[in-house]
């Protein structure tokens, strides 16, 4: 499982560096951290990290549908961020 959280880890960091990217990727990496953290079984093993990202995907989702692209993407690096950590605890790595 080491292996998949660091490819996760790997993933959000290329595309948090990348200069160039857009909203809709970021959207996509938060969605897809959402989703590996909800299969991973972070929802009832920790709670609180999951649902903080799974709240900050959904406010960049609403502030993007808004068009306010920065507040979006800062939203998403949050969601992103925050689907990590729970990952993270969930297998004990804090």
């Amino acid at each position: 499982m080491r292996v998949f959280l660091g490819i996760v880890f790997s993933i959000f960091i290329s595309v948090v560096s990348y200069a160039e990217t857009t909203t809709t990727e970021l959207l996509d990496e938060a969605q897809n951290s959402l989703k590996a953290a909800f299969e991973s079984g972070c929802p009832s093993i920790t709670p609180y990290e999951y649902y903080k990202a799974e709240t900050y995907y959904r406010i960049a989702v609403e502030e993007t549908s808004k068009l306010n692209t920065k507040a979006g993407d800062a939203a998403a690096v949050k969601a992103i961020e925050w689907a990590l950590k729970a990952m993270s605890k969930r297998y004990g790595e804090e």
